[in-house]
């Protein structure tokens, strides 16, 4: 028998480059609450027997129709492997799945297979795509979904798992109860995971906050949590330092919405990676912000940041505002001077299509980016604006209904290769669907 009451696993299709860091969180929370706690990866699992072909598909953003069939495919080609994995998870008291869009189909096809194995096992669902699920049912969750579990959980998961595991709570759906502060939250060691098994086995995520300071009208992260918070900075020196001596890690990827949104406690995470290690190859996620200065900049080069990701979808004023993104082109401009002048490698996301946005609006975001080659080094992303169950922004504008937004994107497309930008070619579109793309 296992030694743990519980097994956590995130099904088929993930992004399959590093450990889910969801996972690694609840594992060292529950363990740390003497709460023991096995993980099975079967994403990874099943991606690494997949052939190149699969495994090429698999990385492919909103691939519908791998999503729907996966699970009959595995199940098909891998019948001896596919039958021990669910036999395993079958061993267990209570299994967790880790929901996103991507694998809910084959976690709720999972579930009804292991139940057929052992018809009384207990079945928590948590993950962003409840959330969303809570968001898209107006605050309910369809019947289908709670019938399929014991426990669903919006929202953070450390708090709502750990009173199921000790029987102090008899809810059955636990909505945004999550950490007061991520002080002692512990970070994941990824007890009983193989990372050797992963693409990027020089690599692994880090977490420095939850949360978002910003409203745009048209993200969905920002309904994951209720409010802002960060970890303390020592714990990230520690998490890093383990992962260096213990797992040979280069690289440290940010999953943070926003790594700049507390100014003060990021200029000290920079600070202390200076003094600890001189420097630590490190990418992340940050918000164009008037409020930064050239001394902080520096900082983020000497640290040894190799890349980030800069949201600034439109060029245009008035689709900024729009957007609620909480700064104009001007400032954009700006902001971007400093990271060149700093010498800091970065790609910008661009939106086009976005609710309201005229013919003169389009051109405006692009003749901003065209204008400004020369600060900005690469397009990150581009797509057509896709509506997000929860989200401000209209829903009808949506790039399957508004078809408008799709031919704009092509041109935004057209315009930037012509004018020998670099650009990442997975992220030009990747948030369509392939059965629509396949279909228009």
């Amino acid at each position: 028998m296992p030694r743990a009451r519980i097994i956590l696993t995130i099904m088929p299709v993930f992004w399959p480059k590093m450990p889910p860091i969801g996972l690694g969180y609840l594992q060292s929370y529950l363990e740390k609450n003497k709460l023991h706690t096995d993980i099975l990866d079967l994403n990874n699992r099943f991606y690494n027997l997949a052939e190149p072909g699969l495994k090429k598909d698999w990385q492919i953003s909103c691939n519908a129709a791998l999503e729907k069939g996966i699970f009959d495919l595995l199940q098909k080609t891998f019948p001896e492997g596919f039958k021990k994995s669910m036999e395993k998870i079958a061993n267990y008291e209570i299994a967790g799945f880790s929901c996103f869009k991507s694998n809910l189909v084959t976690t709720l096809k999972a579930i009804k297979y292991i139940k057929t194995l052992k018809k009384d096992i207990k079945v928590v669902l948590g993950g962003p795509e409840i959330t969303r699920q809570l968001f898209k049912g107006r605050g309910r969750i369809k019947r289908k979904l709670m019938e399929s579990a014991d426990l669903l959980v919006a929202g953070e998961g450390e708090i709502p798992l750990s009173d199921f595991l000790k029987g102090s709570s008899a809810e059955k759906f636990r909505k945004f109860q999550q950490l007061d502060a991520l002080a002692g939250l512990g970070f994941p060691r990824y007890e009983g995971f193989n990372l050797a098994c992963y693409p990027r086995k020089d690599a692994i995520a880090l977490q420095f906050s939850r949360g978002c300071v910003r409203k745009c009208s048209f993200c969905s992260e920002k309904l994951l949590y209720k409010g802002f918070r960060a970890r303390e900075v020592k714990s990230l020196i520690d998490e890093i330092r383990y992962h260096k001596e213990k797992n040979h890690i280069k690289y440290f990827i940010f999953f943070d919405s926003m790594i700049n949104a507390d100014l003060k406690k990021f200029e000290d995470l920079c600070d202390n990676i200076i003094e600890n290690f001189g420097s630590i190859n490190w990418e992340a996620q940050m918000a164009i912000r008037k409020d930064m200065d050239g001394r902080i900049f520096e900082k983020i080069k000497k640290s040894g940041c190799y890349n980030l990701f800069v949201g600034l979808e439109s060029g245009c004023d008035k689709t900024l505002k729009k957007m609620n993104k909480g700064f104009t082109a001007g400032e954009a401009e700006s902001f971007f001077r400093k990271l060149k002048n700093a010498g800091l490698s970065f790609g910008i996301s661009v939106i086009v299509g976005y609710p309201k946005e005229t013919e003169k609006d389009f051109k405006e975001s692009l003749d901003f980016v065209i204008r400004n080659k020369g600060i900005i080094p690469k397009i990150e992303q581009v797509n057509p604006f896709v509506y997000y169950d929860g989200t401000a922004a209209d829903r009808n504008a949506d790039y399957k209904t508004n078809k408008a937004s799709v031919g704009r994107m092509r041109i935004f497309v057209k315009e930037i290769k012509k004018h020998g930008f670099k650009y990442t070619n997975a992220f030009l579109g990747n948030l369509i669907e392939t059965t629509y793309r396949s279909g228009r």
